[in-house]
Parts: C-alpha cells; sequence; structure tokens
C-alpha cells in the first residue's frame, strides 16, 4: 500500500510540497480527503494517474516520492501496483458524453468452465510471480539501503580521519566515486597509517618573500651594492683631492666649529639684510666682512655642496645594508637552526660594513673644513661577504618556499592513501553486495520476461471467452438502480458502446445524468479482466458533483460497495454531507483503524497560493455541520495584515452568516431583509457593514484586489461575532466552549 506522499513537485498547486511526518499519519486502506472547489483534490489524482508509468504529459518537469510497503518510487519510475482513478480525465477518455458513446468494457462470461479454470490456474501463477517480483524488489532495495549505510558511513570515518580542502565536504557521493576507482584492496600498515597522519596533521606554513637586493641609482647609473663602493670611492677621491684658493683666517681654518658657526651667520646675516651684528648688537666692520667673502668664497661653496651631496648618498645607501630578516618562528622546523646562523652573521656583518661607511662619511665630511688642502682618503669597504650572507639566507627562505609549494601534493597523496585504506576495509563486503544485487536484477528479468508471457496467455484466454456484452447488461443494471428508471441504457455498438434515451441516441443528458452515468460506468469497469480490485488502487473524486440529495445515497451506496474490498481507496470531495456519508460508514463501521482522514488547504508561500496535505480538521470530523467548522474559522481569525490571510474570509462570513440566519430568522426572505429582522437586538450600522462585507467581498469582481479588505475583515469578523452573541448568546456559547474544549485537548 501506498504509506504517503513524501514530496511533490511542480504538480500544479503543489508546487513544492513536503509531508508532515509530525502531524500526519500514514495513508491506511481507507483514505478521505477534504477539500473545497480549487483547492487541488483533481490536481492530486492526477498525481496517482501518473504512478503506473512513472510520468505525466500535463506535467513534464513532475518530481514525486512516494512511500509504500514496497519500497520508494520516484518519477521515471513504475508503482507495482495498479491503479484506477476516477476523474474529470476518466470520464473524458473512457466515456464521451456529448457523443453518447463509451469504450468497451471486457468482463469474464461463463461461456467455457475449462478456460476460466486455466484462467483462474494462471492467473494464481502470476500472482506468485508478481508476489516474487515484490520479494525481489525488495531484497534489492535493501541491499542498495545496506550499501548506502557502508559508503555513508565510511564516509564518516574517512572525512574524520583526514583534513584538508580535498575533503571538506566529504560525503557519501565521494565515497562512492572513490571507490569505483579502486582496482583491488589497499590496507595500510601501522607505521604507513602513522606516516600519512603526521603529514596529514603538519601545519603548512605560508611562503615567504626572499631578501630582494635592488639596484641604486647613482650619478645617473643603477648598480648593485658591491658595484656601488668604488663609484663612491672615486667621487669622493675626486671631492677630498679638490682644493680652492681662499684668504687663509686660521682662526676659522684650526676650528672647523668656529668656521661652521660663522659660515651660517653670514648667511642668515645676508637674508634678514642686518646692518648690526644679531649677537652682539654692534656695526659689522666693512673690513671683517670682506675678509670674511674671500674666506668663504663661491668655490669653497660649491666643493662644500659637493661634500654634502655625497654624504646624502652614503646616508641612504645605510637602509640598503640595514637588513631585518624574517624571524625563524615563520620557517619550517627543520631549516629554523641554520637560517639563525645565517641571520647572525649577517647582523654581525652588517655592524661591521656600517661603521666603514660611517668612518668613510666622517673623513668626506672633514673636507668641508680643509678647502683648501689636498685630503688623503682610502675605501676599504667590501659588500661580498654580506651580499653571500643574502644569498644562503635566500637559499634557505627557497627551500622553505619549495616545502610549502610541495606541501599541498604531499598532504594530498596522503589524504588519498589514507582514504583508499578505508575504502579497503569495506571493498569485499560492497563487492559482495553488488555481485547479490546483480543476481537479483537478473533473477528479476527472467521472472519479469515469464510473468509477461504468462499474462499475455491470459490475455488470450480471457479474449476467448469475454466480450462487452456482460459488462453492459452490469452497466445498465447499474444506471437503472442508481437513476431509478431504465430509460437510459448502455448498447453494445462496434467497438463500444452508444448511450441511448428511449431507444434513441441520448441528447440532452441532464448533469445529474452525466455524472451517474459515468461513475455507474467506473464501477463496472474495475471488475474488468485488466484489473484486480483486491490488488488494485481506486482513487476517485467528487463522484457527487451535480447531483442532488437523494442521487448522493445512491452514489454512496454504488461507491460503498464498490470499493469494500479493494487493497487501498482514496476518495476526495468537496461535499459536506457527502464527507459526513464517508466518515460514518467508516467510524461506525468498525472500519475505524483501516482509514484515515485528511483535508487540503491552500496557504499563501513566498506569496502564491499553494496546497498541503493535513489532518481533518477535528469540526469537521466531529460535528454533523460545516457549520462548526466555519465558526471556528472565524473565532480564530486574527489578521497578520496581509491580503492573503483576509483573502477567504468573507467566503467563509457569507456561508456562516447564511447557515445562522436560516435558524436564526426561518423565514424564505433574502439575507438582507433577514438581517433587518435583527434590528433592535444589534446596532443597525454593524447589520448593514456586515451584509455590504458578505456580499460584495465573497463575489469575483473581475478588478484587482481591494485594498480596504484586510481592515473591512478585521472590523466585520468581530460584527459577526458579535451579532450571533448579542442575538442568540446561548448559541454562541455552546460554540464557543466546543472550540474551546478543541483548544486544551489538541
Amino acid at each position: 500500500m501506498i504509506k504517503k506522499i513524501k514530496r511533490i513537485k511542480n504538480l500544479g498547486i503543489f508546487g513544492d510540497y513536503t509531508w508532515n511526518n509530525n502531524t500526519l499519519n500514514d495513508f491506511k486502506q481507507y483514505n478521505i480527503i477534504y477539500g473545497w472547489n480549487g483547492s487541488g483534490k483533481t490536481t492530486l489524482t492526477r498525481l496517482f494517474d501518473t504512478l503506473e508509468s512513472g510520468s505525466s504529459q500535463e506535467f513534464t518537469n513532475l518530481e514525486y516520492e512516494i512511500d509504500s510497503d514496497s519500497g520508494i518510487f520516484r518519477q521515471d519510475s513504475q508503482y507495482t501496483r495498479k491503479i484506477r482513478v476516477f476523474n474529470q480525465d476518466y470520464v473524458i477518455n473512457n466515456v464521451q458524453i456529448l457523443n453518447c458513446k463509451a469504450s468497451p468494457i471486457f468482463i469474464l462470461g461463463e461461456e467455457n468452465k475449462k478456460v476460466i479454470d486455466k484462467i483462474e490456474s494462471d492467473e494464481s501463477e502470476l500472482k506468485i510471480g508478481k508476489e516474487k517480483i515484490i520479494k525481489i524488489e525488495g531484497n534489492i532495495n535493501g541491499q542498495i539501503e545496506k550499501r548506502n549505510k557502508i559508503f555513508t558511513d565510511i564516509a564518516r570515518v574517512i572525512s574524520s580521519n583526514t583534513s584538508g580542502e580535498a575533503t571538506r565536504r566529504y560525503d557519501k557521493r565521494n565515497a562512492e566515486d572513490a571507490f569505483k576507482l579502486l582496482n583491488d584492496k589497499n590496507i595500510l600498515n601501522e607505521e604507513e597509517i602513522n606516516k600519512y597522519n603526521l603529514t596529514r596533521k603538519q601545519l603548512e606554513k605560508p611562503l615567504i618573500s626572499i631578501i630582494n637586493q635592488s639596484k641604486y641609482e647613482f650619478e645617473g647609473k643603477f648598480l648593485d651594492l658591491n658595484d656601488l663602493f668604488p663609484e663612491i670611492y672615486k667621487i669622493a677621491k675626486i671631492i677630498c683631492e679638490t682644493t680652492v684658493e681662499t684668504l687663509i683666517i686660521n682662526r676659522l681654518k684650526d676650528n672647523s666649529d668656529v668656521s661652521n658657526w660663522v659660515e651660517d651667520g653670514i648667511v642668515i646675516h645676508n637674508k634678514h639684510k642686518s646692518k648690526l651684528c644679531e649677537f652682539c648688537n654692534q656695526s659689522l666692520p666693512k673690513d671683517r666682512l670682506r675678509e670674511l667673502a674671500k674666506y668663504f668664497n663661491e668655490a669653497d661653496k660649491k666643493l662644500k655642496d659637493n661634500v654634502e651631496n655625497l654624504l646624502s648618498e652614503l646616508r641612504k645607501i645605510y637602509p640598503l645594508i640595514d637588513i631585518k630578516p624574517m624571524d625563524k618562528a615563520n620557517l619550517y622546523d627543520e631549516l629554523q637552526d641554520t637560517y639563525k646562523k645565517l641571520v647572525d652573521q649577517l647582523e654581525k656583518e652588517k655592524c661591521t660594513i656600517l661603521n666603514e661607511i660611517t668612518n668613510f662619511a666622517e673623513v668626506i665630511k672633514s673636507k668641508k673644513n680643509k678647502t683648501t688642502e689636498a685630503l688623503p682618503i682610502e675605501c676599504n669597504i667590501k659588500i661580498d661577504i654580506l651580499l653571500d650572507i643574502i644569498n644562503d639566507i635566500n637559499n634557505e627562505i627557497i627551500k622553505h618556499n619549495d616545502k610549502t609549494n610541495n606541501f599541498k601534493k604531499e598532504k594530498e597523496i596522503s589524504q588519498r592513501e589514507l582514504e583508499k585504506h578505508y575504502l579497503s576495509t569495506i571493498y569485499d563486503e560492497v563487492k559482495k553486495i553488488d555481485i547479490d544485487v546483480l543476481s537479483y536484477k537478473i533473477e528479476y528479468k527472467k521472472v519479469i520476461k515469464s510473468n509477461n508471457e504468462l499474462l499475455n496467455i491470459i490475455n488470450d484466454e480471457k479474449g476467448k471467452i469475454s466480450s462487452p456484452v456482460k459488462a453492459c447488461k452490469e452497466i445498465n443494471d447499474g444506471i437503472k438502480t442508481f437513476l431509478g428508471r431504465n430509460e437510459i441504457t448502455f448498447e453494445v455498438e462496434d467497438n463500444g458502446y452508444i448511450i441511448r434515451r428511449g431507444g434513441k441516441v441520448a441528447d440532452n443528458l441532464s448533469e445529474g445524468e452525466k455524472t451517474a452515468i459515468a461513475f455507474v460506468y467506473f464501477t463496472v469497469h474495475i471488475h474488468d479482466q485488466d484489473f484486480d480490485v483486491k490488488e488494485g488502487v481506486l482513487v476517485i473524486d467528487d463522484p457527487i458533483s451535480s447531483l442532488d440529495s437523494n442521487s448522493q445515497f445512491q452514489a454512496f451506496a454504488f461507491l460503498k460497495n464498490s470499493v469494500k474490498d479493494a487493497k487501498q481507496v482514496f476518495i476526495f470531495t468537496h461535499n459536506f454531507d457527502f464527507l459526513r456519508l464517508l466518515l460514518n460508514w467508516l467510524k461506525y463501521e468498525k472500519n475505524e483503524p483501516k482509514s484515515s482522514f485528511y483535508m487540503i488547504t491552500n496557504p499563501y508561500i513566498n506569496e502564491k497560493r499553494s496546497a498541503l496535505i493535513n489532518k481533518l480538521d477535528k469540526n469537521l470530523e466531529l460535528h454533523e455541520s460545516e457549520y462548526h467548522y466555519l465558526f471556528k474559522k472565524l473565532y480564530r481569525y486574527v489578521s497578520d495584515g496581509t491580503i492573503e490571510t483576509a483573502y477567504n474570509m468573507p467566503n467563509i462570513s457569507r456561508k456562516l452568516l447564511e447557515t445562522f440566519l436560516m435558524f436564526r430568522v426561518p423565514s424564505s426572505e433574502k439575507t438582507y431583509k433577514k438581517l433587518q429582522g435583527l434590528t433592535g437586538k444589534f446596532d443597525e450600522n454593524k447589520l448593514t457593514a456586515i451584509y455590504k462585507f458578505t456580499n460584495d467581498q465573497s463575489h469575483i469582481t473581475g478588478k484587482g484586489f481591494d485594498p480596504s479588505l484586510v481592515a473591512e475583515t478585521q472590523k466585520n469578523v468581530k460584527y459577526i461575532l458579535e451579532m450571533i452573541e448579542a442575538t442568540f448568546p446561548e448559541h454562541f456559547e455552546i460554540l464557543k466552549a466546543s472550540i474551546d474544549s478543541q483548544s486544551i485537548n489538541s
């Protein structure tokens, strides 16, 4: 039997439906599904019509998942039991009412006892074959589930015992894909597992930039450090050997600090055009100024500027020498000792060179006070050792970076080997399951072939003794019983039936007659040679459409007698009176343990009207009228401010109001007049508002949504409840108590 509809997608109003395991019981032998017109009942019957073939021509993107006692069935797979569905599509395909024609039904006659006995024997054998198929399918599904569990479990083991990008999302599918690549088992020993685990657990360190020795621009040329100092020495030698002619002032010549102070003072006095000495505030002697000008002349200034420029270049070289290597902790452990020694050597050599540069600069700087004489200078700065140490440090960094670059590969290798190891632990078990499944599938094909051959034999045998005549008689007997007259009859004609009234083609059938004919035809059709009621599933959609109340009882009787022996039954209806007949039959004739009751509701999900299967509302199940249910919908209505939740309330309000007025103001007058009869017992303005709301908002206007719907619904639902309580308080309290008691028990 079908247990539940786990999932539906792309089936009209069932756009994306999932079975609610928390609130819904599994389907049973008898299943009643209630829903108002347009709720999606017929759409759901079309899903059942799809199960036998596994696909739908109307809903090409349909997806579904059905849970049954013989396994899970999805689109593109065929359900194992035959299904007959009575709905609009069935009537169109089998009973052409407008043309007064119907498809033939072949029912076995009694003409040949031997053939019938042979058919029964063959059908018993076919039944055994079908049971065998179900058993084989169960075995296959069981082995597949077992296999799936094995891969799910081993995927967890692999995921927890490996790490990194390659396995972060490792699941059953990854394990199955990797298993396909295994040609044989690859079990690792303990030592190998530990080795791969150590590699897997080692933390990867980031790449490190090497010490980059950029070229230095000097005198328009870009030079390496080892070529730079010889060039600087050439310039320094020229500057130190250059002399200028000046008036010698011994005091300034012998005291460089005084000389510098005086030279700066001349610049300051010229800048401010000072007439007096800025230090002693005395007049500046002209002879002294002429004497100083000869000492500090243009040639002297130019030479000193050259000295300063060269010193500036030397200062720029300092950062190139004063290198700050990265801390050893950034390298892999095995490289840290060598790296540390090289960094220490670098620091020592760096200090030596920086001291030599400082001493060299001091000699050059002294030239500023000795511009009249040649100054000997030597340059012993050697950069080769420093550059060699830097190269050695860079080599260690390159080793580190090479390890990092190869680290991912080594880690991936470790992960793959561990993956192979763990997959190898399930190798024998999975291979055995695969062999068993293959064996079952071979057996399955043999049984299917044998069953098909036997089915062809049975059909041939049935063809010898079956005809549409016997079915025609049963249809006519049924129509006579159903309608209480025999003026409408079926007659065998060509490859089907012709429908006649009083011997003539039956034109102008009433809607009730059309419904009766179609349903009687269906009740006979389920007993034809191609369908076994005891092993089949029946789905019946609103068999009482357009029937009067008397005919509804006839339809119920036909339905009850037709489906009582079926393997499983699904009955859909929108009619509350018919629902009560079904509930009373199933609840009070010892069928309740075999039955389940549901209803289709239509919430708005993501601003789109949808359909859901829910438990049948207790008010509909327990009470003998729809009135209790309608009252509960109004009593529990809470607006969330959206049109969606208010949309159905005018219709519910109108139905409740009409039912209430039917017994509260028992007259043949229309709703407006009945409401006027309550004037004096309830506010006249509110009565007018109630009438306008239930009349205007519950009918199709052809316009867009009324923006006042939410506010009007909130107001008028409250008015209706107040009106019932004010005009019939005892009745209101009984209804309220019933709903409150359900809330406590639920």
